[in-house]
């Protein structure tokens, strides 16, 4: 149970609110230790019971030998009247002895044993109590069993979808990052393809305008005649330098001719050149 407000000046030793069991544990206290032997009582401490109906006895007897009574009357009134005292010293204070008997206990060892069995009624009190009332307690406790697997059931569902939906965020950003990397390397591949292009047909060019000169009959047969003498000199001297080549200086004359165009872009109009056709554009597109 919980603790409410306890007073400072409140100890276990010195209560502020002296109760019957803290008169009975002063009590205790102040009769001092246990025996040596928990059984040993002295005879005037065991017996005190008949002792004092003795001593009571006794007195009666004094009293009506003082007072003129005969021996006759005095039995006949302690059979008559005192009767119920007789019992009661004999009969009650006789059962200390027994602790499944109410009666006064003489000695600590009977008080901590007589204490030792309550406690163990009381707990197996409370757990007759206990296994009584879990056949009621049964369907409430499945019913909490219900709601503690539909809330893990919920938790686990709500774990499940917050999955889902990271991995679907993080395939969604992979996807695009894939696409777009594709989609720029193709570009690449493209403007690539059309650079070579370009430079095929530069190539191209120069090589059709070489084989225009030599199908030309006006001057086919001295291209040939400079070519060999250009060949002569370079057996002679051992080592071909094409010196005096009549064809290379029209291939070089009709490459710098249709580059010279392009010595002079700016990077817009190198890239308009470059960029992708329609045709490109809808296959980068799909």
């Amino acid at each position: 149970m919980r603790t409410g407000y306890v007073h400072p000046y409140h100890t276990e030793r010195n209560p502020l609110v002296f109760s019957h069991f803290h008169y009975m544990k002063t009590l205790f206290e102040a009769v001092g230790p246990e025996q040596v032997s928990p059984h040993y009582e002295s005879l005037s401490r065991s017996r005190r019971g008949i002792l004092f109906l003795m001593g009571y006895i006794g007195s009666i007897t004094t009293m009506t030998q003082m007072g003129g009574w005969s021996n006759n009357e005095w039995l006949r009134g302690l059979i008559m009247h005192h009767e119920y005292l007789l019992a009661f010293y004999l009969g009650f204070m006789e059962t200390r002895h027994f602790s499944f008997m109410l009666g006064p206990k003489f000695t600590l060892f009977y008080n901590v044993y007589s204490r030792y069995e309550t406690v163990q009624l009381f707990q197996q009190w409370a757990d007759t109590i206990e296994e009584s009332q879990m056949h009621f307690l049964r369907h409430s406790k499945e019913q909490m069993e219900y709601i503690r697997i539909n809330n893990e059931y919920d938790f686990v569902k709500k774990r499940a979808m917050i999955n889902f939906l990271t991995n679907s965020r993080v395939s969604a950003e992979q996807s695009f990052h894939n696409r777009a990397h594709h989609m720029l390397n193709q570009i690449s591949t493209f403007e690539n393809n059309n650079l070579k292009t370009l430079l095929k047909g530069i190539g191209q060019g120069s090589i059709d305008k070489v084989d225009s000169a030599l199908s030309d009959a006006s001057q086919s047969e001295q291209l040939k005649e400079q070519a060999f003498q250009s060949a002569l000199t370079g057996i002679r001297s051992g080592i071909m330098t094409y010196e005096n080549d009549p064809l290379l200086p029209i291939l070089t004359e009709e490459v710098m001719s249709r580059t010279s165009a392009y010595q002079s872009l700016s990077p817009s109009e190198e890239s308009q050149m470059l960029s992708l056709n329609n045709d490109q554009k809808r296959i980068v597109v799909d």
